[in-house]
């Protein structure tokens, strides 16, 4: 079996995990928004049970899928597919809990969001007129759809900084709702950018 079939495997797989996380996590999450994890110790909704477990694994569906892609076009003897395991590692962040608030990390971070985004403007200054039609018109729908994403960043940081500042603690938190709304919105953006510039391509 050749690389782009076995990538071709990784990424419908991927989906399909995706799918079932999904599925279980619009299931579960109704039961466990009023039960405890005590309540729901021995049912099949227990935290860590198997379908709990299912969830978690197929959280590292997206990852496969990038993987697989990563496979199904690089050239022969290429190991770049790897780098398609690195989302998965990053997300095992979840696991890491500090012992104490390390502002510093949130600075780092907003610096490299923010200097990334200067960068892809500033590159698509330089390179705009490289691009006609279609292929222009998906690369600005990207823009759009990098600027909602720093926008998200935005409303990350308050989220989560605001309650370790003492000066900032009283000012209202930006609703868990709006971020959702806005990642949504900038991921979409990139997908619409993605598919305007592909369809050109493809012609």
């Amino acid at each position: 079996m050749n690389r782009q079939k076995i990538g071709m495997i990784l990424f419908w797989l991927g989906v399909i995990l995706t799918i079932v996380w999904q599925a279980l996590t619009w299931g579960q999450s109704p039961i466990q928004r009023v039960h405890t994890a005590e309540e729901l110790s021995g049912t099949v909704h227990a935290i860590w049970g198997t379908l709990f477990t299912i969830r978690i694994i197929g959280g590292g569906g997206p990852s496969l899928a990038f993987v697989g892609a990563l496979l199904y076009t690089g050239k022969k003897g290429s190991f770049s597919w790897l780098l398609g395991f690195l989302p998965n590692f990053v997300n095992f962040g979840m696991y890491w809990e500090p012992s104490r608030h390390i502002p510093a990390l949130y600075g780092l971070g907003g610096t490299v969001i923010l200097l990334s985004y200067f960068g892809i403007l500033w590159l698509w200054i330089r390179t705009y007129a490289d691009y006609e039609g279609a292929a222009r018109t998906g690369r600005v729908i990207q823009l759009l759809g990098y600027s909602l994403l720093v926008i998200c960043g935005n409303l990350l940081c308050m989220y989560f900084g605001n309650p370790h500042q003492i000066a900032l603690v009283d000012l209202p938190l930006p609703d868990g709702l709006v971020i959702n709304l806005t990642l949504s919105l900038g991921m979409l953006m990139l997908f619409a950018g993605h598919y305007v510039a592909a369809k050109d391509h493809k012609k």
